[in-house]
C-alpha cells in the first residue's frame, strides 16, 4: 500500500490530488495549485520511505513486525482523529481503504503479538 500511495503521491502529474483526491485544482491560482502538488509530493516522498521500511521488515527484519505493524496502526488512528475534526469536502480513496485496513492492521498487530509471546 505505501508504495502505490507513494509513487502516484510523487510521480503523477497533480500528486493525485486532483485525479485520486477530486480537489478541483483549477479553482485555485497557479501558485497555491504548486502548493498543494508540492505537498501531495512531499506526502509521496514519506510513503516511498515508509514503503522501503516495510519491506525491510517484511523480508529482513521480521521481528519488527509489531512494532511496525503498531507503527501503521497509530498513524491510521491519528488520520481517522484528524478526518473527524477536519472533514474534507470530497471523499478520497485513501479515507475509504482507511476504514477498511484499520480493523485489518488491527487485527494483524494483536495476532502478531501473539505469535511472540508463543515464541
Amino acid at each position: 500500500m505505501f508504495t502505490f500511495r507513494g509513487c502516484v503521491h510523487y510521480f503523477a502529474p497533480d500528486g493525485g490530488a486532483g485525479m485520486i483526491a477530486g480537489i478541483p485544482l483549477e479553482t485555485y491560482p497557479e501558485g497555491a495549485v504548486q502548493t498543494i502538488i508540492n505537498a501531495f509530493g512531499n506526502y509521496g516522498r514519506y510513503h516511498l520511505i515508509e514503503a522501503g521500511l516495510a519491506w525491510l521488515v517484511i523480508f529482513r527484519w521480521r521481528a519488527w513486525i509489531p512494532l511496525f505493524l503498531l507503527y501503521v496502526l497509530t498513524t491510521q488512528l491519528l488520520a481517522v482523529a484528524l478526518l473527524i475534526a477536519k472533514p474534507l469536502p470530497v471523499v478520497p480513496p485513501g479515507q475509504v481503504s482507511l476504514y477498511v485496513l484499520l480493523p485489518l492492521t488491527a487485527i494483524a498487530f494483536f495476532l502478531s503479538r501473539r505469535r511472540g509471546d508463543a515464541a
